[in-house]
């Protein structure tokens, strides 16, 4: 027998401070790869001006320098929801979220599908006469032609309200969130909602410039059709630290905001 080929020495896997990808610099095909990334998560993800303008049909707020927001929902065309979809890649990405199928996220929900265990059997005997919602829409932040803010807004029944550090705690539970966070106190009984925030994401050279409030904004009073949803309504899902901090300031309250079980 002859050893044909030498081990000398195992790739090491790095991990990138900036975007957050794992990759091996000595690997061309990994490293081309996390390049493309590094640069979509600091920039913005790049779309042809042809697709952009596919977007802007979508529009539902403008700003200056021709940003603007577009929605992205169930009743859209395949190539315009993979684009989407493609966005939403990079934001999980990031903020380490897990991957919804495709198949969940344009699908149709409604209360019976949401609702607590002990009001699900009842609910589900109605099911076929309770209205069915879109389940989630896509809200995307257009500079150029780069999609710099993502926000990925859910159809939600019932929230749980933030508690003040000092509330008692016999009236609180411990709901954990990210690694990145501590957890927060929530109120044992939920309340009545109706928009949950399930990711939201701004490119790394572009935050601290309204991005994620501007698209809360346009989620609240667009999601669902000729109706403004109260922020006392809206709920975020187990934020991070970061995402703790942009719902304090939406809501400006360190308190009594919403969050919900996703």
């Amino acid at each position: 027998m002859v050893q044909m080929q030498l081990d000398l020495a195992s790739e090491t896997r790095k991990t990138c401070h900036t975007c957050g990808m794992q990759y091996i610099p000595s690997n061309a095909e990994d490293a081309a790869l996390h390049k493309k990334f590094h640069a979509m998560n600091l920039g913005g993800v790049d779309f042809t001006k042809a697709v952009v303008e596919r977007f802007r049909k979508n529009e539902v707020w403008s700003g200056g320098g021709g940003s603007f927001i577009a929605v992205v929902g169930r009743k859209d065309g395949l190539p315009l929801r993979n684009r989407a979809s493609d966005v939403l890649k990079v934001v999980n990405t990031e903020l380490a979220a897990v991957p919804i199928s495709d198949e969940e996220l344009w699908s149709q929900t409604n209360s019976a599908a949401t609702a607590p265990v002990s009001e699900r059997e009842t609910l589900a005997k109605d099911e076929t006469t309770l209205p069915l919602f879109d389940r989630f829409k896509v809200y995307l932040y257009f500079q150029g032609n780069k999609c710099i803010g993502a926000c990925l807004a859910e159809r939600i029944w019932e929230a749980y309200s933030v508690l003040a550090p000092t509330a008692p705690s016999g009236q609180t539970s411990k709901l954990p969130v990210a690694q990145q966070s501590s957890s927060i106190s929530i109120n044992n009984q939920s309340d009545p909602a109706m928009l949950g925030i399930s990711r939201i994401w701004t490119s790394n050279q572009h935050r601290k410039k309204g991005i994620a409030t501007r698209l809360l904004d346009c989620a609240s009073s667009d999601f669902l059709y000729g109706l403004k949803i109260d922020k006392d309504k809206v709920a975020f899902s187990q934020p991070t630290e970061s995402g703790g901090n942009l719902a304090r300031k939406w809501f400006s309250s360190q308190s009594g905001w919403h969050v919900y079980m996703d």
